[in-house]
């Protein structure tokens, strides 16, 4: 092997490093709840309060979700060893893609054993090729890119919550055999909840698909948590839907892609992460069956979701903070600069407050943001502490950057 890629990758690494954007994965124990302020950093033993798990209704620690999970790993076992083509279909998989069908009010579904990244890597190349083009949100998520790179179609990008700009390449794309539009039903950093209706609208007068990925939307958006769709009741205009049950369906792993039955059968015959990866284990699929019986039968605790993402923005804001979104759980602390993201994260997680930072080139150069993920099981004490926090962070990492800046001038 060549030593030059080894010197190459430690020297960059380093620079990560230097330049404090090397991601460090810290060990944590887990005691009631990811979100609860029993979390410990397992090196410094410090409790802390986390906003960087997509638990959202905090089902990943109900009792009633992990009793499926350890039900059907007792009657399947933990895994299967095979695809689906082969012998990793059973009764429990068709009954999850039974209660996502009904759930979401969709034609059919496929299950993804990988997860919603597989999902989406697995929808775009099955359907499109080098005659079609796929415009893209300039904020979708890695993944969907990753996705729709690999159809070989012309792949072009509209501005962030622009119909004007969508619709240009719209009319400028009408060369194209088959045209789709791809976005996020929550935009994963910012916060915000795509216009759906503004989006199919313009899909319905250009001949246009629309792809949503709605990992973020489904368990906390619309009434009943059916996510993007329902709330902007487009549900039936949406031609494909994806999702995982990482986030707000139990905090497991694999994924899925629900639309017409048409999309669905071509994919179950051509999609690759499905046809070569390992099928859903059982306990999974269980854990997902009844996250979503919970919230069919409106037992999820979204009102006291919702709550809390009331508290927390309205906090942030009279406190003078600039704060996106607001109507789902993620929000996004613009801060300035990197810099002050630097010393705030910091200074913050010293306070017990676990949060992440997002700097170029996930937000515009020159911009940083804090992200929180509120949750269910956010306790009123941990939304002050939190609020408390973010003042001391602000006045902590102005007075950290005026010494550095005094220092500068001095030498």
């Amino acid at each position: 092997m060549s030593q030059g890629l080894l010197d190459l990758l430690r020297s960059e690494t380093d620079r990560l490093r230097d330049a404090g954007l090397f991601k460090r994965e810290v060990v944590f124990s887990r005691s009631g709840g990811m979100a609860a302020g029993g979390m410990m950093d397992g090196r410094e033993g410090q409790a802390v309060v986390n906003y960087t798990t997509q638990d959202f209704l905090g089902l990943s620690a109900d009792p009633q979700v992990l009793g499926a999970a350890i039900e059907a790993a007792e009657k399947y076992g933990v895994g299967l060893s095979s695809q689906r083509v082969m012998c990793g279909t059973l009764p429990i998989h068709k009954e999850l893609e039974e209660w996502l069908r009904g759930f979401l009010k969709v034609p059919d579904v496929i299950l993804y054993g990988g997860g919603g990244y597989m999902a989406n890597i697995g929808l775009f190349a099955p359907l499109f090729g080098s005659r079609d083009c796929i415009i893209c949100d300039a904020g979708v998520h890695p993944s969907l890119a990753d996705g729709a790179r690999l159809a070989g179609s012309r792949l072009v990008t509209f501005r962030n919550d622009d119909p004007d700009d969508l619709e240009e390449i719209l009319r400028r794309s009408k060369w194209a055999r088959f045209r789709a539009i791809v976005t996020n039903g929550v935009h994963p950093f910012s916060g915000r909840i795509s216009d759906l209706h503004a989006i199919c609208d313009l899909a319905d007068r250009y001949d246009a698909m629309v792809v949503v990925d709605d990992a973020l939307g489904i368990g906390v958006l619309g009434e009943r948590g059916r996510g993007s769709a329902e709330l902007a009741g487009a549900i039936e205009r949406v031609d494909v839907v994806t999702g995982t049950f990482s986030k707000a369906l139990g905090g497991a792993s694999g994924g899925f892609a629900a639309g017409h039955a048409e999309i669905i059968a071509w994919l179950r015959q051509k999609s690759s992460p499905y046809m070569f990866s390992a099928t859903l284990p059982p306990p999974m699929a269980g854990a997902a069956i009844r996250a979503l019986q919970i919230l069919e039968s409106g037992e999820a605790p979204l009102p006291g979701l919702r709550d809390n993402i009331k508290v927390l923005w309205e906090g942030l804001l009279e406190r003078g903070f600039r704060v996106m979104g607001g109507h789902h759980p993620l929000l996004a602390v613009d801060v300035g600069g990197y810099d002050v993201l630097h010393e705030m994260v910091n200074h913050l997680y010293d306070g017990g407050i676990y949060a992440h930072g997002l700097c170029y080139p996930v937000v515009p150069e020159g911009e940083a943001r804090i992200r929180l993920m509120v949750s269910a099981l956010h306790s009123h004490e941990h939304l002050q502490r939190t609020l408390t926090a973010f003042e001391t962070a602000r006045e902590a990492a102005a007075f950290a950057l005026d010494a550095r800046r005094a220092m500068k001038d001095i030498g």
